[in-house]
């Protein structure tokens, strides 16, 4: 064992692992905690999302949280990295790019149904602060891809609204009524148009569409995909 000036042996420094449970309970992380609020926002939306229901969440005090989180816009900021660092990073090949952008958007789908209640956070609370070139990389891929199939700038950007927007609306409108249905609702049986009440309303082009109508999301979902996919050929 070499040793230190004066003759005294140097002793390996071995760090201590931090266990991952403690007292039958996780130990808190600020992954952890992030995830925790992911799921107070899932069961009962922004409105829900405090300091208190996360701790609840974790069977911790509120004060335990405050030695990983300063407050409840560090919280937020947690929330948005943790749930971005889940988004699939888009795989988009120009010389495919129908289909490329179609799977793009069906992973993009997923990941919104994946963390319910973000999208309703983002809408509630501004989340532009807390946006980074990590969390920037997958949106800058997206415009790029658009840039590359020849689109100009604004149309590429127009495209990439567009994309987040179908996708995003779909999954906070149609898969969430689906994924999380209202009590005593029936989900399968509703396919987004008001209901006739009898064959004498005066709404006979309601009544015509509702009978050709699909419940099924995933087949609407590859409806919203041939639009815009069409939509982007045109501005080509």
């Amino acid at each position: 064992m070499p040793a230190r000036a004066g003759g005294e042996p140097d002793v390996p420094v071995r760090r201590r692992r931090r266990p991952e449970y403690r007292a039958g309970r996780p130990t808190l992380t600020r992954e952890g905690i992030a995830r925790a609020a992911l799921e107070v926002l899932a069961g009962g939306g922004p409105a829900e999302l405090t300091m208190r229901a996360v701790a609840a969440r974790l069977e911790v005090s509120p004060r335990a949280l405050y030695n990983y989180v300063t407050d409840r816009r560090h919280l937020l900021e947690l929330v948005v990295s943790v749930s971005q660092a889940d988004r699939p990073a888009p795989r988009l090949d120009p010389a495919r790019w129908q289909e490329s952008l179609r799977e793009y958007c069906r992973d993009l789908r997923a990941w919104y149904r994946s963390h319910p209640g973000l999208l309703a956070l983002a809408r509630a609370e501004d989340l532009t602060p807390f946006a980074s070139p990590d969390t920037l990389r997958a949106d800058d891929a997206v415009v790029g891809f658009f840039l590359e199939v020849g689109l100009s700038p604004q149309n590429a950007y127009r495209a990439w609204a567009v994309t987040v927007l179908q996708v995003a609306g779909f999954a906070e409108i149609w898969d969430a009524w689906h994924d999380r249905p209202p009590p005593g609702a029936e989900p399968g049986g509703w396919n987004g148009l008001p209901r006739p009440v009898s064959p004498d309303d005066g709404l006979p082009s309601l009544r015509k569409a509702a009978g050709a109508a699909s419940a099924a999301p995933d087949a609407l979902f590859e409806s919203v995909l041939d639009m815009l996919v069409a939509g982007v050929e045109a501005m080509r």
